[in-house]
């Protein structure tokens, strides 16, 4: 028998770009976000305050949002057996997406390690400082806790990521000798819908 080398299946995450008119809306919606509804996140510093401000985005947006990443659900869905292995319900559900939020941060604001709730969660890059990182942590197969970072310039404003809500993941804080640079990301969780108590 010749020597092989076998890799464990693992589930991953997809990477793509909005579309620019989409980008620019959603950038425009973002600039004003003083505008927008404050959002409460479970995201906090060791001093029980918020890491960074949050804002729910528009309905017209979110709307946009749901018919935009809808493929790509499908699409994750012909990749990844993590959907499939999800084993709580007894039935085909639909997808329901929750409101968007924009998350505003200024140099050395963070996300320190979180997850989502729901099955996908994405992620859209909308306005990047020089240099940031986006970072999943994970365990390998023997417990031993890594990473996987991905490194980002403005290069990659409109970009996204969808991945499964539960993978945690953080932000962690940027350099800036201008402190009004602002890091503007958005991110939306997509759940299954539930069908009540009859």
């Amino acid at each position: 028998m010749t020597t092989q080398i076998i890799q464990f299946p693992n589930d991953g995450y997809i990477r793509g770009s909005l579309d620019t008119e989409l980008f620019n809306d959603l950038l425009e919606e973002a600039v004003n976000y003083q505008s927008r509804e404050i959002r409460i996140t479970g995201v906090k510093k060791s001093d029980g305050s918020q890491t960074c401000p949050h804002y729910n985005v528009s309905d017209e947006s979110s709307k946009r949002l749901e018919d935009f990443f809808l493929p790509y659900i499908t699409h994750f869905r012909e990749h990844f057996n993590y959907i499939q292995n999800l084993k709580f319900l007894n039935s085909d559900s639909p997808f329901v997406f929750d409101t968007p939020w924009f998350n505003i941060q200024k140099p050395n604001d963070y996300l320190p390690v979180h997850n989502h709730h729901g099955v996908l969660s994405y992620t859209v890059w909308l306005q990047l400082p020089v240099s940031s990182e986006f970072v999943f942590s994970y365990s390998t197969i023997t417990g031993r806790p890594d990473d996987y970072r991905i490194n980002l310039t403005p290069e990659n404003n409109g970009e996204f990521i969808l991945f499964p809500a539960t993978l945690n993941h953080a932000v962690y804080p940027y350099d800036s000798n201008d402190l009004t640079e602002n890091r503007i990301s958005l991110s939306g969780n997509i759940c299954l819908q539930g069908g009540g108590v009859q």
